[in-house]
C-alpha cells in the first residue's frame, strides 16, 4: 500500500527543565577518578557518572535519616536518581547531569605534591596520598591534576516536587563542602570551591555558630524514631581548625593531625620517628596466637583495608600482614579530613566522624601463612591511647585529639 506523506508529524517543544549551575575549581588535587585505577582521564578529568555517584551518597547522608527501612528510602532515591526497575515506579533518573571543563589544570605528580617526611614533622598531608606513590609491582607513582574549574549543570524533571528539588540542592550543598572529586575525597584529594557571583548560596557561612545552623538546614525536618543504619549527618560529630586562604596549609596540617592520631601521642608531643602507641599492635597482633576472640582491636574502626607492611631494616618485627572486613575488601572510614572553602573566601580544616555500622569479623592475612584466619572484632574497652584521651568510641577519641592536636584554634560546630 502507497504511504500517505502529506500529514506531517506534529512538533513538540522540548520540555523545559530548571536548572542548577555552579562553577567548581579544584582546590587540591585529584588523583584518579579515570576508566583506570589511580589515573585521572585525559579525555574527560571530570566524569557526570562519578558526580551522580557521589550525588547519590550525600543525598542519602542528608535525606536518609528520615526512612525507617531500606524499602523506604530506596524508593525514595530511585525516584530521584533512578535504579532498577520496580512495578510501581518508573527507573529512569529525574536529574541529568552535565558538566563543561572549563580550564584543564596541570598535571601534579605524586612526588611535585607528596612532600618529603622528615623526622621532625613527619610525612604531613603525604600521609593522605600513600595509595599513589610507586608500588613495589613496579607501578610508578599516580599523577593526579590540579587547578582544573568546570560547570557543573544539574537539570531538574518537571515531575520532581518542591521537597524532592530542596534534597537535590541539599545533597550538592553536602557535596561540595565535605566531599571532592577523584579518589580519597575523604583525606582531601579533590576538594572543591564554588566560585563566581553565586558561590555564597552553595558555600558554609564564616562563623561557626552559623556554619552549625547551615549543616542542621541540610538535614530533613523530621526524622525516623529508629532511621537506617548508614552514614547521615544527622549523627555526625564534626569541627573545624582556623586556616587561611590556602587550601595547601591547610591539608598540611590535618596530614600532621591524622598521622599523630594513628600513632596515638597526645601525653607527650608528637614525634614522627616513636612507634605507635595503640594497643592493637604490641597488644593484640603481636599474640594473635594466643587471643581468644573477640579481639579488641581499634584502627580497624577507621576503615579497612589496614596493611602492616615489611619495613627494610627492621628489627622485632613481630607481624606483618593485612586486616580485612570478612564481607568486603574494604570499609570506608567514617573519619572525613579535608580542606573546606567558606563562603567568605577563608579556608578552614574540616574534621568530621560520620556514624557508620562498625566492623562485627575481620579476616587477618600473615605473612608466611597461606590461609586467612576470621575473628570476631570489638573496639576496645582499656587502650593506653584512649585513656590519655579520656574517650570512648571512634568520635569521641577523634573529637578530643583534634582540641589537643589544634588547641585554641579548635571550634566544635556538631
Amino acid at each position: 500500500m502507497r504511504r500517505d506523506f502529506r500529514a506531517a508529524p506534529s512538533w513538540q517543544e522540548p520540555e523545559k527543565r530548571e536548572a542548577i549551575e555552579v562553577q567548581l575549581r579544584l582546590i587540591t588535587p585529584m588523583f584518579g577518578g579515570g576508566y583506570k585505577s589511580r589515573e585521572v582521564d585525559p579525555f574527560m578529568p571530570i566524569r557526570p557518572a562519578a558526580i551522580r555517584g557521589h550525588l547519590r551518597f550525600w543525598w542519602r547522608a542528608t535525606a536518609g535519616a528520615q526512612y525507617a527501612s531500606a524499602a523506604e528510602l530506596y524508593k525514595a532515591e530511585t525516584a530521584i536518581w533512578g535504579g532498577a526497575a520496580l512495578k510501581e515506579q518508573a527507573a529512569y533518573g529525574r536529574v541529568a547531569i552535565e558538566v563543561f571543563v572549563e580550564r584543564q589544570g596541570t598535571p601534579a605528580p605524586y612526588a611535585d605534591i607528596a612532600p618529603k617526611a622528615t623526622p621532625k614533622e613527619g610525612p604531613l598531608h603525604g600521609y593522605f596520598l600513600f595509595p599513589f606513590q610507586a608500588q613495589q609491582d613496579g607501578t610508578p607513582a599516580a599523577v593526579g591534576r590540579k587547578d582544573a574549574v568546570f560547570r557543573l549543570r544539574l537539570l531538574l524533571d518537571s515531575t520532581l516536587t518542591e521537597v524532592q528539588k530542596t534534597e537535590i540542592r541539599n545533597a550538592l550543598k553536602a557535596w561540595i563542602a565535605f566531599g571532592g572529586v577523584g579518589a580519597r575525597t575523604r583525606r582531601g584529594c579533590g576538594a572543591l570551591k564554588v566560585v563566581g557571583n553565586n558561590a555564597t548560596e552553595w558555600l558554609p557561612p564564616e562563623t561557626p555558630q552559623k556554619m552549625g545552623e547551615w549543616l542542621r538546614g541540610l538535614l530533613p525536618k523530621q526524622t525516623a524514631t529508629q532511621p537506617i543504619a548508614l552514614p547521615t549527618l544527622a549523627g555526625v560529630r564534626c569541627g573545624i581548625a582556623r586556616g587561611g586562604h590556602d587550601a595547601t596549609s591547610v591539608w598540611r596540617e590535618l596530614g600532621r593531625f591524622w598521622a599523630r592520631f594513628r600513632k596515638g601521642h597526645f601525653k607527650e608531643p608528637y614525634q614522627p620517628m616513636k612507634g605507635a602507641k595503640w594497643g592493637d599492635y604490641r597488644q593484640v597482633l603481636c599474640r594473635l596466637n594466643a587471643q581468644q576472640p573477640p579481639l579488641q582491636l581499634a584502627k580497624p574502626f577507621l576503615g579497612l583495608p589496614i596493611i602492616y607492611q615489611r619495613i627494610k631494616d627492621a628489627k622485632n618485627l613481630c607481624f606483618v600482614g593485612s586486616i580485612e572486613p570478612v564481607d568486603s575488601g574494604r570499609m570506608a572510614s567514617p573519619v572525613i579530613l579535608k580542606p573546606v572553602a567558606l563562603s567568605g573566601g577563608q579556608i578552614v580544616g574540616l574534621i568530621a566522624v560520620l556514624p557508620a555500622q562498625p566492623p562485627r569479623h575481620i579476616q587477618i592475612k600473615q605473612e608466611g601463612k597461606e590461609q586467612a584466619r576470621q575473628y570476631a572484632v570489638r573496639f576496645p574497652e582499656k587502650d593506653p591511647v584512649l585513656k590519655e584521651l579520656e574517650a570512648r568510641g571512634v568520635a569521641a577519641a577523634v573529637m578530643r585529639a583534634s582540641e589537643l592536636h589544634f588547641g585554641g584554634q579548635w571550634t566544635r560546630i556538631l
